[in-house]
């Protein structure tokens, strides 16, 4: 198996929002979930009626608000990421990166670096990308379309596994 292995992306829109969509998530359940709670809260004291056919309208009014908010603030986020990414050249622009047992080189026509395995603040994966986060809201997203093989997203997970700590890197499956 090859020491290394390099990865030729360009990022799309697309793989932009799927990453902002999944970065996103655990907030913006939060939120919703808090929304909900707060509509329900004020709604039952504000009608004071504690009859079960109140209750039940009240609470399906509450899951019906959950998913318009849910729709709402999915649909925003998509609209924001787009013109981010329509704004941003540099996102744009290929990209390559190498990844070994030293860490991850990538480089562009912007510019080039190098982030060793211990600077990785974690690794996750979406259904079609990996996401290097090289702090808590900063990342490398590398589509995983662009990888030769099946064996080269293994060889990078495996390499992921022995270098960093189990709870930094969540890989599906």
């Amino acid at each position: 198996m090859a020491q290394e292995i390099t990865v030729n992306t360009e990022l799309s829109s697309g793989d932009v929002q799927e990453f902002n969509l999944w970065f996103s998530l655990n907030s913006r359940i939060i939120v919703n979930g808090f929304s909900v709670v707060a509509y329900f809260a004020i709604m039952l004291a504000i009608t004071k009626n504690y009859s079960t056919s109140s209750l039940s309208i009240l609470a399906a009014s509450a899951v019906g608000l959950a998913i318009i908010l849910w729709y709402i603030t999915r649909s925003s986020l998509t609209k924001k990421s787009k013109k981010a990414f329509e704004s941003d050249n540099q996102s744009k622009m290929p990209q390559s990166y190498v990844i070994s047992d030293e860490g991850l080189q990538h480089q562009s026509d912007s510019g080039s670096g190098h982030v060793k395995w211990e600077e990785i603040y974690k690794i996750g994966e979406t259904a079609s990308l990996f996401a290097f986060f090289v702090s808590a809201n900063q990342a490398l997203i590398l589509p995983k379309r662009f990888f030769q093989s099946e064996e080269d997203k293994q060889f990078f997970k495996d390499l992921a596994r022995k270098h960093m700590f189990s709870n930094r890197v969540k890989f599906k499956g």
